[in-house]
Formats: C-alpha cells, sequence, structure tokens
C-alpha cells in the first residue's frame, strides 16, 4: 500500500508541474513578440569569381546587430527578427552595394523595403521585397591621377595677364573705327599724350627752378624793383 501511494503522490506532482509549465510557456509566448525572417539576393554584374565574392560578402542588419551571410545562389536569409525598422546594408571589400531600409509591421506582420535617402529620411520610395541587391561599382581605393588638360594652362592668373592686353591692342584700333569722328579725335589725342610726355609735361630742370627760384616771374619782378630802388 505504501508503494501504491508513492506512486500515486508521484504522478500528482508530474502532473502539476508539467501543468505549470506549460502555462509558463503559453503565457511567455504571449508576451513575447513574434520573430520573423528577412530574406533577398545579391548579384554582381560583370561575371565575376562567384565563390570568391560570395564567401567575402556579408549582410548586416543596423551595422551587424544581425549578420547573414549568402548561400551558393547568392540567396540569404535572416531570421529571428523583430519588428520594427532596420538599415539592411551588403558588405563586400571589393564591391559596393546600396543599403536598404526594411520596415516590419508589429501589427499585421507586413514586410516591405524602401529606398535609403539620407538627404530626405522621410521621404519614402518603395523596393520590391524579398531585397535584391545590386553593384553601383567596384571600391576606389585609390584616386585617379589628374591628367594634363590645356584649360588649366589658360585659367592661370599669369596667362591672362599676359593675354588681356594683347586683346585691348587687338580690340581698341575696331573699336576706334567704330566711333563718333569726336571721340576718335580725343583717343587720338590722349595716345599722343601717352606716347609723347615730354611735349605736354614740363621738364625735371624746369620744376626744380621753379620750385626753388620762385618762377620766372617773381624773379624778375624782384629785380626790377630793386633796380628802380638804386635809382
Amino acid at each position: 500500500m505504501a508503494v501504491i501511494h508513492y506512486l500515486v503522490l508521484f504522478f500528482l506532482y508530474h502532473f502539476v508541474c508539467g501543468s505549470e509549465e506549460v502555462s509558463a510557456q503559453d503565457s511567455s509566448d504571449k508576451n513575447s513578440p513574434k520573430l520573423y525572417t528577412i530574406e533577398g539576393t545579391a548579384e554582381i554584374t560583370g561575371n565575376p569569381d562567384t565563390k570568391t565574392w560570395i564567401t567575402e560578402a556579408k549582410v548586416l542588419v543596423d551595422g551587424g546587430r544581425y549578420i547573414g551571410h549568402l548561400k551558393a545562389s547568392g540567396d540569404f536569409k535572416i531570421h529571428h527578427i523583430p519588428p520594427g525598422s532596420y538599415l539592411v546594408e551588403l558588405v563586400h571589400p571589393n564591391y559596393i552595394f546600396e543599403g536598404v531600409r526594411v520596415d516590419i509591421s508589429s501589427k499585421s506582420g507586413k514586410i516591405r523595403a524602401r529606398k535609403v535617402n539620407p538627404m530626405k529620411p522621410g521621404s519614402v520610395i518603395s523596393l520590391p521585397y524579398p531585397i535584391r541587391f545590386t553593384t553601383k561599382g567596384q571600391a576606389g581605393f585609390f584616386e585617379k591621377r589628374e591628367g594634363w588638360n590645356i584649360m588649366d594652362i589658360a585659367k592661370n592668373p599669369m596667362v591672362l595677364f599676359l593675354v588681356a592686353p594683347l586683346l585691348l591692342m587687338l580690340l581698341l584700333p575696331r573699336l576706334m573705327n567704330m566711333a563718333d569722328p569726336s571721340t576718335q579725335k580725343e583717343m587720338q589725342e590722349s595716345m599722343q599724350m601717352f606716347q609723347n610726355p615730354s611735349s605736354s609735361m614740363p621738364s625735371m630742370e624746369e620744376m626744380f627752378t621753379n620750385f626753388f627760384g620762385g618762377g620766372g616771374g617773381g624773379g624778375k619782378k624782384r629785380a626790377t624793383g630793386t633796380s628802380k630802388k638804386n635809382k
């Protein structure tokens, strides 16, 4: 009888504990959010070595919060993603891919993809889902050497200073021919003044004698005044 009593207690204990575990599991399942899967594919144009680029590529969700890898066919799946908005990027050392924004609805569980626009974060440009990554080009590790261009010489200020007077010399005669006779005469007189400055301007000797000697007229007046006094 003791054995039967012990067996009855054993089965009752396990029955009660099992029901408690099931109820705890049900409550945790209800409280925890449902998880989803982000999937897509990637391809590279130009017929590269498939094995090499696939093994070096990684799919990053929010900068590495969730990480995925490509299969041999180029497909990928990242599991256990809760609802929210995520930035999905395909990272490769030799190729550049454009990131995609993936939104997972917490109510309906619908997944949609849209284009990433850093300049206008509020703009929504829908993309097909599952995600499809295509290359934007190869990653440039070196800057291209600047080649020789004749426009660089033309933009040099020293060249402009030399060319501008020559252009003026060529254009001025044509402008004079197109102008009125009176303006032509004035321009010719101004040109003659610049060409022969000695005819219109006094010499340095005359300027010094006038400045220090008080001028020719003043000397004559003083001389006449003294002669009158002597007389």
